[in-house]
């Protein structure tokens, strides 16, 4: 490696302001890149917090959901039990039907 070609350490600890400011130690610069990370920062928290808000909506519309599908299933198993006995009922006029018809 040549000794004038600056060696590249990727340390996370390191922020765009403090490798701007050793690049070029002026304020304009320092500045400018804590504006970039200001807006960068601010555009940042507010998609979060439309993520959080959309997180939030979905959490009350499975809620809301998920008391429709219980709903849905207590009207379903009533529905069956209803049935049943229309069916029973049906069975029994039928097998009464066919005892008169034989009787006679």
């Amino acid at each position: 490696m040549n000794p004038r070609t600056p060696r590249i350490v990727r340390d996370p600890a390191l922020s765009l302001a403090t490798i701007a400011s050793k690049l070029a130690p002026t304020a304009t610069t320092h500045q400018t890149v804590k504006t970039m990370e200001d807006t960068d920062l601010q555009a940042l928290m507010a998609r979060l917090e439309l993520l959080i808000t959309r997180v939030e909506q979905l959490k009350s519309q499975n809620g809301l959901l998920l008391a429709q599908e219980k709903t849905w299933r207590e009207e379903r198993a009533h529905l069956i039990e209803k049935n049943e006995i229309a069916r029973r009922k049906v069975e029994s006029m039928i097998s009464r039907l066919k005892a008169l018809e034989q009787d006679s």
